[in-house]
């Protein structure tokens, strides 16, 4: 049947409950060349090709994924926010439910990857950063800050650290979350 058109990355969000339990909310990542085409018929259709026994969760395991239900979370677009269904797998092994998303979407957070990327240049290049409102103007001036907050809190040493430059976005993903 050839190559999948997608390739699964795993993002891990550890949350600690207390020490004797914690969780994983671990997001599976389809990658997807177009990281600016997010709709609900592309999702869906990306979703439907994929061969769920190929998924691996973070356990380890593979061939162990099924469908536990949706859950919905809105993206700002240029045309309006959108309001995504978004696929959940459960792991049969260990209990694991992993959220199924594009590598355009940013894990708890309504701003496409790209426009963050366009953001976190600006910022690096003493340039304004309104051109992202300006592209996208469901965008607005707290958002801005939201994502220059969490980028210089938590990404931009580890990017610097690993040489990941933030200027094409395919290296940015498959760099910064592992097979």
């Amino acid at each position: 049947s050839g190559p999948a058109p997608w390739k699964s990355l795993v993002r891990h969000s550890p949350t600690g409950m207390d020490k004797s339990m914690s969780i994983y909310n671990a997001m599976i990542t389809i990658l997807v060349q177009d990281c600016n085409l997010i709709s609900q018929s592309f999702y869906d259709s990306v979703i439907n090709r994929i061969q769920f026994h190929q998924l691996t969760c973070t356990c380890g395991h593979s061939s162990c994924m099924t469908i536990h239900g949706y859950y919905h979370r809105s993206i700002k677009l240029p045309v309006g926010t959108l309001r995504l269904r978004i696929c959940r797998v459960r792991c049969s092994e260990c209990g694991r439910t992993h959220a199924l998303l594009l590598s355009s979407i940013v894990p708890y957070s309504q701003i496409r990857i790209c426009d963050q990327q366009q953001i976190c240049i600006a910022y690096e290049h003493h340039l304004s950063t309104a051109s992202a409102c300006d592209s996208n103007p469901e965008i607005d001036e707290n958002n801005v800050k939201s994502v220059l907050r969490n980028y210089c809190r938590c990404w931009r040493e580890m990017l610097r650290s690993l040489r990941i430059s933030l200027s094409s976005l395919i290296t940015l993903i498959t760099s910064c979350f592992a097979d």
